[in-house]
This record gives C-alpha cells, structure tokens and sequence, in this order.
C-alpha cells in the first residue's frame, strides 16, 4: 500500500458545468458586456472604422477570458496565484479597451473610452488596490493619446480625459466605499446570526433541562444527562451539579473534571457564597476571586446559579471554563434560566414523591387499622401496633405505654427490638417522651432525645436520637401513650409524618379501649358479679379443657389435681332469718377468704348457691385438704353485720378428692370430692373430710 499522497481526482468539464462556471465568472461577463458593447460601437460607426480588426481582436479577448474563466480553476491556485491571475485579466480588459479605443476614434471622438468605468468599477469590488492600479492604468491609457493629439483638439480631449477619469476613480471610491460597508454589515449579521444560533441552543438545552427532569425527576442518571447536555450542547468545559440544603451541598453529577470538592458547606468557595446569598455568582477570572476553590487548575472562569422554590435553596449548578473571560452575560442568563427550570422540576419532583409518601402512608394506616382492630386479645393488639407502626414510620424503635386500670399506673407494654427487658416498667407522668405527653396531653417532639438520661436505661451508653410521642386519649381520658424514635437525628419524622400521628393516636386510643371493654364483658361472662369469683359457666368449660388436654398425654406424663368443694352450713335458714343482704354479705366474705388462700394457678369458682369449688393443679389430696382445712379455719373468724348490726358468722364444710395418672376425669373427680363434702355435714359440719 502507497503512502504518497495523492491528489483529488477532477471532475470531468461538461457542457452545463462550462455554462454555470462562465455565468458565474464576474470577469468573463464583464469581457461579454464589454465585446457585445464595442461591436455594437463599431456596428453603427462610420464606414471607415477597422470594424475587421475589431472584431478580430474582440474574439481573441473574449476566448482568452473564457479560457481563463474555464481552466483555472481545474489548476485549483492558491490564494496569491488567484489575486495574481485576477489582476492579469484586469489588465487584458484595459489593453482590450485600448486597442478597440484607437481602432474606432473618429477625429477627438473616442465612443468606447466610457468602457473603461465599469472595468475599474469591478476592479474596486475586488480590492483598494487592485481598483487604484486598475484606475491608474486605464486613465493613463485614456489620457495618453491625448498628449499626442493635434493642438487644435488638445484642450477638448484633455478635459474629456479629466472628466472620464475622475468618474472613474470616483466611482471606484464610492465602489469600494460601498463594498466595505456591505462588508461590515455582513460581518455584523453573521455575529448576529451566530449569536441567535447560539442563543437557540442555550433555549433549546433549557427546554431540555426542564423536560428531562419532568419525565424522570432528580434521579441520578438524568442529572448524569444534564451535564452532558450542557456541556456538549453549549461548549462549557466543566459542569456540576451540587443539591442538598442551605447549610451542605453534596456533588450529584458532574463531567469534565478529573479531581472533584464531593461537599460544600456554606463557608466553602463560590458555591457557598451562592449557598449564603442564593443569588448567581459570575466569575470572569477566578483567580481574582478569593472564595474560588479549584477543582482544577485550569479553570479561568465561573457562573454558579442557585435552585431556589419557593425561598427554598435546592442545589446549585455551576459551570466553568478554561479561560478568563470566556463566560459572559448571555451565560448567565442561560444558567439563570437552567437553575429556574432545574428547581421547578426538582419542587415538582418532590412534591410528587411527598403526595406518592403520603398515599403510601395513608395506605400502611388502613392496613395497620385493619390489623390492630383484627385482635381483642390485649397482648396481640399491643405487639400488632408496635409492630406494624415500625413500618408505618420507618422507625428504628416504637414503644406503647398503657393504663393499668386496677392500679392507675401508666406501664410500658410493648416494645419493637430484641430487648424486651424494659416492657412492664412503670412510666411516670412527666417521665421521658411517653411521660411528658401524658403529662402534658400534647405532641411532644424531641430531635435532640436522650433516652439514657431515664432511670431504667441508666446502664446504657448515651444516645440522642429523634423522637415523638403522643398520648392515647379516649373519652377525655389519657389511655396512655406512643413513641417513635429515629435512631438518625438527621432524619426526623416529616410533617405528613407528623400530622399523620394524631390519627394513628386515635386509632391506638380506640384499640386499647376495646381491649379494656373486651376485657370488661370477657370478665363479666366468667365471673361471679357477687363474689368477684368465676362462675359455673367458666367452670364448666375449664373443667372440658382439662380433660381433653390430659386425655391427650400419657398416662404417666399426666399431672396430679386436686379438688375441694365447699358448701357453707346452715346458709338457708340465715338466708330466712336475717335476709338475702345478709347472705349476699357472708357469700363476698367468704369469696375474699377463697382469694387470700389459694394461688394465682389455682382456679376458684362458685359452683352453685353457697357451694365453691377449687381446682388445685399438681397438688396431693392431703395438700388439698390443708388448704381447705386454712380456709375453713379463716372463715370461722370473719364475721359480717347483720341486719340490727351485731355481728353475724357462719361456719363451712369441705370434701377433697385427688387424680392420680390413671384415666378418671375431672367429673369423676367431682364426684369423689362431693362424696367428701356429703361424709362432712353428716360428721357434724364445719369440718373437712378427703375421700
């Protein structure tokens, strides 16, 4: 393969190209007017013109010109060779006119020396000094036979001369004159044009700016767009974008640099300047500038236009050049516009992210409302709300304070995490979050929350964290109270977050409050309303309970049970004697002895009238018999008043059986026991007897 240069190959002469060149030649129709003009001349002269030699002369002019005109530029010249070959055929034209001149003068008359204008004329389109030499020439050639005219023609010939020349440098002036300010006008439009080009671009990438954060919002990847946009779009050498708040701004995109400043504070360069005053900043030399900090070290200058919504900064973009001066005002402009379009897009895309937060927030309150409100059961409820409100807020911790109602203590329920070694605590009023909203039965915001400082996280390293609590109020009573921490202070809960609490109170509120009624009518249905004690139905349905989950286990897996019936003496006739108010009173006295003695694994109920029955779990029958030998004992000593106020007592009887690991039920076990009680009140009474 050769590595000699080789020159473009020429395109074939046709007919139509030799056409278009020739019109197109200023020269070649300058040479045709001047031929076409002279034979004319010559045409209508008087007969003893040498029209022959003219026309001769004529044609050997204008086929040189057309030669010229025609194979020229095939030789493509250069720039001086042109200028010279121009001058050439400038100078062939005046020859021409000189010759045609002397051929067809009649006397002082000479028809073709006003021919010589439009040759200097063209040559004045040309250049200053092709015209003054064109000029010359032809003025010289038209005033040099005056010199050798006759006296008697000499004075008209001479003025001739001066008249025909100084139109013709004067129109050579005027020419130029012309020509130059066409020239500059054309040089100004062509600034105009390229500055409105460019002024197109700068929209045209605006428009872009504003469509490609629309579509897709702050994502990374468009930003990644924008910057090439800018730069590529308009010619700056280094582009960032920086967003985040008034006080920090971290780098989002960037193109053209090698090494990058990742953050800004306010204090920091002319970003931070723009940070503090959020207004742009224009830099024509950085170096000049003491706030500018490099990036690098080519940097000459620097426009940093601010996002601003709604008085709230949102970022900054900035764009820098190589050198000085390089930016201007329709620079700023353009930034000024981008940042516009760029924080409109960014508060649109926000906007649409906190409305898409706040759908998907109401959406996780009707699912927590569903689950919460699924249960009665007083502990599911509670770990169903820590739970699930954990992913409601996108909490690191919810913690649930309740009332105990029985001792009017506030404690803590339920508790997200792995240590649950707080749940039971008491929590004062006043005490922590959940405290001071109990206390103060309001929202209690805290970003600065040090939950260590409290007395029962005294052994834990300290922690300030972003925390809310609000109390549970319902019916104008406080139910308790709901805390949500961040473990992130930088992250707080947001202001839908935050309006969103006092319906998740609400919802809370109502939760735990059914869980007290539930509580309420579930205890109503297995107690006793005079006693206080479980009643027969609960009895009954513990009793099937039991057997069916021992009938389940092997015998020798099976549990020992004791029972013991008790069955107050003689209570009929203190019924009639002293009346049901009296009795009602020795039945709640004798319930209270029940209560004092047996344990809280025991099951105590009222078996029927004046009849009680208790179900010893794991005990013996001589342990049973202990027991209910303590109770009888007990309740010798109580008395009540009656109904002229003396006091009033009544003595009981027991029976006690109990179950080994062999197949007899609960029922069968009744019966024994019952036997037990039967043997007592035939022995006299106020005495127990174990069968």
């Amino acid at each position: 393969m050769s590595l000699a240069k080789t020159r473009p190959r020429r395109r074939p002469l046709t007919a139509s190209r030799a056409a278009r060149r020739l019109v197109g030649d200023p020269q070649a129709m300058l040479s045709l007017g001047l031929v076409v003009t002279t034979l004319l001349v010559a045409a209508v002269g008087t007969l003893d013109a040498d029209v022959e030699s003219v026309a001769w002369i004529s044609a050997i002019f204008l086929a040189t010109q057309a030669a010229t005109a025609l194979v020229v530029p095939q030789l493509r010249p250069t720039v001086p060779q042109r200028t010279t070959i121009g001058a050439l055929r400038f100078a062939l034209d005046i020859v021409y006119l000189a010759a045609v001149t002397g051929f067809l003068r009649t006397g002082e008359f000479r028809p073709t020396g006003a021919l010589f204008i439009p040759v200097v004329a063209l040559a004045a389109v040309v250049g200053a000094r092709t015209a003054l030499l064109v000029g010359s020439a032809a003025i010289a050639l038209y005033i040099l036979p005056v010199l050798t005219a006759a006296q008697e023609h000499f004075m008209i010939d001479a003025q001739r001369a001066i008249a025909l020349g100084g139109t013709a440098m004067l129109l050579s002036i005027g020419t130029r004159r012309t020509i130059s300010a066409l020239r500059f006008t054309v040089r100004r439009l062509g600034t105009a044009l390229a500055r409105d080009r460019r002024r197109s671009r700068q929209v045209a990438a605006v428009e872009a700016v504003g469509r490609l954060l629309a579509a897709t919002g702050p994502e990374t990847g468009t930003l990644e767009r924008i910057v090439s946009l800018l730069r590529d779009d308009l010619g700056y050498d280094f582009v960032s974008i920086y967003l985040g708040s008034a006080t920090r701004m971290r780098l989002a995109a960037q193109l053209g640099y090698d090494t990058v400043i990742e953050e800004f504070d306010s204090s920091m360069g002319v970003i931070g300047r723009v940070m503090r005053t959020r207004a742009v900043a224009f830099v024509p030399d950085v170096s000049a500038d003491a706030d500018y900090m490099s990036a690098s070290g080519i940097v000459g200058s620097e426009i940093s236009a601010p996002l601003l919504a709604d008085g709230q900064l949102l970022g900054i973009v900035n764009v820098e050049a190589r050198g000085a001066a390089e930016l201007d005002r329709s620079d700023v402009e353009t930034m000024s516009l981008v940042a516009e379009r760029m924080a409109s897009a960014l508060a649109l895309a926000a906007e649409r992210e906190r409305l898409a937060a706040r759908a998907e927030l109401f959406r996780r309150l009707t699912s927590f409302a569903a689950t919460v409100n699924g249960t009665l059961d007083p502990t599911r409820v509670h770990e169903a709300i820590v739970g699930e409100l954990r992913d409601v807020f996108s909490a690191d911790a919810i913690a649930l304070t309740v009332l105990d109602r029985p001792s009017g203590r506030y404690l803590l329920r339920a508790l997200t995490g792995e240590d649950q070694s707080f749940v039971g605590i008491t929590v004062n009023p006043g005490e922590g979050l959940s405290g001071r909203a109990i206390r103060d039965r309001a929202l209690v915001v805290d970003h600065a929350y040090n939950p260590s400082a409290l007395p029962a996280a005294a052994k834990y390293e300290d922690m300030v964290v972003s925390g809310v609590a609000t109390p549970l109020i319902r019916d104008d009573v406080v139910v308790g109270a709901l805390a949500v921490i961040r473990n992130d202070i930088h992250r707080p809960l947001a202001q839908d977050e935050l309006e969103a609490l006092p319906i998740v109170a609400g919802l809370v509120a109502l939760a735990i409050t059914n869980t007290f009624l539930h509580s309420e009518v579930t205890e109503l249905s297995v107690r006793d309303p005079l006693t206080g004690l479980f009643n027969r139905r609960h009895l009954d349905a513990t009793i099937a309970r039991m057997d069916a989950a021992r009938s389940r286990r092997e015998p020798a897996a099976r549990e020992r049970s004791a029972i013991a019936i008790f069955d107050l003496d003689h209570f009929g006739s203190v019924n009639k004697r002293y009346g049901h108010q009296a009795g009602d009173a020795i039945l709640r006295a004798f319930g209270e002895v029940l209560r004092a003695r047996f344990r809280g694994a025991d099951l105590v109920a009222r078996y029927g009238g004046e009849e009680f029955l208790a179900i010893l779990d794991g005990a013996t029958v001589e342990q049973a018999k202990a027991v209910a030998d303590e109770v009888r004992t007990a309740f010798a000593l109580v008395s009540v008043p009656g109904p002229d106020g003396s006091p009033l007592s009544v003595t009981v009887s027991a029976g006690c059986a109990a179950m080994g690991a062999d197949g007899e039920t609960f029922d069968e076990l009744v019966a024994r026991a019952d036997v037990g009680l039967v043997m007592a009140k035939r022995s006299g009474r106020n005495r127990v007897v174990a069968v």
